[in-house]
């Protein structure tokens, strides 16, 4: 015997149409709720995740819209800073103009400051060298003016050109080497390479035609123990070398054709260094840990004489001949001082130049400096040299970079002395000008760069619309639609509700018969 209810057919009909139409109005109530017809991918797997990601896409695409804004402005502020240093350019010019036409009207002012040191040639005998060769000659012998006298006279190789004019201001003469043949042997004495000396100073003064290869200009010792000055591929080295104690040591710098230079040497082993210099400035040092010794080799000025040791290893043979013009080689032994070289070279220099300077000018352009510095958005300065790269895409493989320059007066090339010559006034007001047309040119490119970011974003806000607008046709309810179905749902589910009312009411009747 059963202990369940049994239900006619009436009853379990009815149930399952109510039970229908209470499900339908749920979901016809959420999808009116929530104005989609698929909520999950329940409803519909494929419409749901295709939606997705149409979703996601335009949410990354709406994140890159914050990167291009933040471009638009960085190039906003470039485009600001760039107004601002025409400007400033435009008052650097009138200033600039205003000063070469008073100079027109009143004349240049001297620019001449004297250096207030004594000749080259009187400086080097005050300090007593043992062999000075000032190589002014009109022919015969290099004379020695130092302690040795005539004792180390040197003899010229072939025929060099003498009296080939002064190569600095108090010089009254030089000798021109052709680099083929020609050069100064000399002879041997203990008091230079024949004998060992703890000190050791060498001088020159040279200016060469050509600096390409090896030129020797100074150069005594041989392949174990040896002083040199030469130049090779247009560095002038400064070397020295004592096989078994110091070295070797190679001091070298740029030098050009054409130009005069002062170069020296210091050998000091009480000191414990050795020191190179060019024009009065030291250029370098090593440490030395013994007196140079004696050598027999002999020293040659203009080429190499016999042996000697350079920077890539030793050669042999009467080689690399100078190119160009030398005089007065000295050969002390004592250490010059530092003081010392420089007075020398000042008297090489001669009387200096001093470029006047414009302080209104100066002002300006520093203004420009300074403009150029703050133009700049979190962090990014177009006008410092900065890049900036604006992304169109999700993946970050479409984008415009925006190349920065350097827009301080440096970066712009503008020339700020010298207010003493006219041609020199007209050549700075030429560089503003220059400098102007740079800023107005970047000007362009940066609104062409800025129309392009404007575009690009334009665009994208377009795709995020239509993502989202696709996202919504795959996912939408049509409110009409819903509203109807959920009405007929509601009617559904009252005609069942009356049904089995009716149902309920037939099987009571039954049951009275048996009351």
């Amino acid at each position: 015997m059963s202990d369940g209810i049994v239900l006619n057919s009436a009853f379990r009909d009815n149930f399952q149409a109510i039970k229908s139409a209470t499900r339908l109005i749920d979901r016809t109530s959420a999808r009116l709720a929530t104005g989609l017809e698929v909520n999950s991918a329940l409803d519909n797997p494929q419409n749901y995740f295709t939606a997705r990601s149409l979703s996601y896409r335009a949410s990354d695409l709406s994140r890159l819209l914050d990167g291009i804004a933040q471009s638009r402005r960085v190039i906003e502020e470039g485009v600001k800073g760039i107004e601002g240093i025409e400007r400033l350019l435009t008052l650097a010019e009138n200033e600039a103009q205003q000063t070469l036409e008073d100079m027109k009207l009143n004349g240049e002012p001297s620019g001449i400051v004297e250096t207030g040191v004594d000749p080259l040639s009187t400086q080097i005998l005050d300090a007593n060298p043992v062999g000075y060769w000032r190589l002014n000659e009109a022919g015969g012998a290099a004379i020695n003016y130092g302690s040795l006298g005539a004792a180390v006279n040197g003899n010229y190789l072939s025929a060099p050109t003498f009296n080939a004019g002064a190569i600095y201001g108090d010089d009254d003469d030089s000798v021109d080497f052709n680099g083929t043949n020609e050069a100064v042997t000399i002879p041997n004495h203990a008091q230079i390479n024949a004998g060992a000396h703890p000190r050791r100073t060498v001088e020159a003064v040279f200016n060469a035609d050509i600096t390409t290869g090896r030129r020797v200009i100074y150069e005594e010792g041989g392949a174990t123990n040896a002083f040199s000055i030469y130049i090779f591929n247009g560095n002038l080295h400064v070397n020295g070398r004592d096989q078994g104690a110091w070295g070797p040591v190679n001091i070298s710098t740029p030098v050009v054709a054409g130009e005069t230079y002062h170069v020296a040497f210091t050998f000091d082993f009480p000191g414990g260094m050795f020191r190179g210099y060019v024009n009065g400035v030291e250029i370098g040092n090593a440490a030395v840990n013994a007196t140079f010794p004696s050598h027999t080799a002999g020293i040659g000025i203009g080429r190499m004489n016999n042996d000697s040791w350079f920077h890539d290893g030793s050669q042999g043979g009467n080689n690399f001949y100078f190119n160009g013009r030398i005089s007065d080689v000295a050969i002390y032994n004592s250490v010059l001082t530092p003081q010392q070289m420089e007075d020398h070279a000042a008297s090489v220099r001669g009387p200096t130049y001093v470029a006047g300077e414009n302080e209104k000018f100066n002002t300006i352009l520093d203004q420009v400096d300074l403009l150029a510095q703050d133009a700049h958005y979190r962090g990014v300065n177009l006008l410092m040299n900065d890049t900036m790269k604006t992304f169109f895409n999700e993946t970050n493989t479409h984008f415009i970079e925006t190349q920065g320059v350097n827009f301080t007066s440096d970066g712009l090339g503008i020339q700020r002395t010298d207010f003493n010559r006219i041609s020199s006034v007209e050549n700075i007001i030429e560089s503003v000008r220059d400098a102007r047309e740079r800023v107005r040119s970047y000007g362009r490119t940066l609104a062409t760069d800025f129309s392009v970011i404007s575009i690009r974003e334009a665009f994208t806000r377009d795709t995020i619309i239509t993502l989202g607008a696709g996202a919504l046709d795959l996912t939408q309810a049509d409110q009409n639609e819903e509203g109807a179905n959920l009405l007929a749902a509601q009617t559904r589910q009252q005609i069942a509700t009356t049904s089995l009312a009716l149902a309920s009411a037939a099987s009571a009747s039954v049951l009275d018969l048996f009351a």
